[in-house]
């Protein structure tokens, strides 16, 4: 009940109407108090939506989001995990810092990139500006591309540590024999990543796409903190778009419909990473 209420609650909000700011429309009175009512509208919601041209600059500007995102993140995950599961002096230690920009949580990361990529007073213009590499300070949320790839970036650094992890879990679970007939076989380095240890990270691998395909899609913490959706509209993902439409304007039906095409988008997703990275594995398997 505690997941299926919710989820149904919320499903058919996305199929009714109410706005707490208007003095018009069905109602009830409660204690002296006029308390709006759900009226039911059907697929009204997703067919405005659907007209709206910032729903789609949205869209394609969390699809970039989210791609760039999963890219780095899992190709960074990954290029750590692998120096990581190498025998060096200070390894533990390293593992340990690691973890440190997961567990921070997102409006702590938010407040401290601030404080980095500030125009006036962040830390980053004053060393590139001692070292003499800049004359003038750098704006990077004046430009809404430039700002919604600091968001990726920003993103990723928060994130990517959980993929090292997995990445490094699935690591140390195969078997050490598979290297060492390798090695006699005379492969290098480059044929064990290849033939060895990447494919038997692909059930890992699709475990990290989902992950942060999702984390993507839902992230809003870090747009709230660094950019609020600027400039202008520049950095408004479909996450965004529906929180301040429900939030905001107290538009809840209409809100959560935007925010339930991220949940298809999800799930059309996770069959495509499943079609992609696991079908020939569990055909080999």
């Amino acid at each position: 009940m505690v997941v299926l209420f919710p989820l149904a609650y919320s499903l058919w909000l996305s199929f009714t109407d109410v706005n707490l700011l208007r003095s018009t429309g069905p109602a009830i009175e409660l204690f002296g108090v006029r308390v709006p009512l759900f009226r039911f509208v059907g697929l009204q919601n997703y067919v405005r939506i659907f007209d709206d041209p910032l729903y789609w600059s949205s869209l394609w500007r969390t699809l970039y989001f989210v791609g760039a995102f999963v890219v780095e993140a899992t190709l960074m995950g990954l290029g750590m995990a692998l120096v990581l599961n190498e025998r060096f002096g200070g390894r533990p230690l390293m593992r340990s810092l690691l973890l440190i920009p997961w567990s921070l949580s997102r409006v702590v990361v938010g407040l401290l990139w601030v404080g980095i990529l500030d125009f006036e007073f962040g830390a980053l213009n004053g060393v590139l500006h001692n070292l003499g590499l800049i004359e003038r300070s750098i704006s990077f949320f004046r430009d809404g591309f430039t700002a919604l790839n600091v968001l990726v970036s920003v993103y990723m650094w928060n994130q990517a540590p959980f993929a090292t992890l997995l990445f490094l879990a699935g690591m140390q679970s195969i078997p050490e024999e598979h290297y060492m007939a390798a090695a006699v076989d005379g492969a290098g380095y480059w044929r064990r990543l290849f033939h060895i240890t990447l494919p038997a990270l692909r059930p890992i691998l699709f475990l990290i796409l989902v992950l942060s395909t999702v984390n993507g899609f839902l992230m809003l913490d870090l747009i709230y903190v660094l950019s609020m959706g600027g400039p202008g509209q520049e950095t408004t993902t479909i996450s965004w778009l529906g929180f301040q439409t429900a939030f905001s304007f107290f538009k809840f039906g209409p809100g959560t419909a935007i925010l339930y095409t991220l949940t298809a988008l999800c799930l059309l997703l996770t069959f495509v990473y499943h079609w992609v990275v696991l079908r020939r594995f569990e055909a080999e398997a």
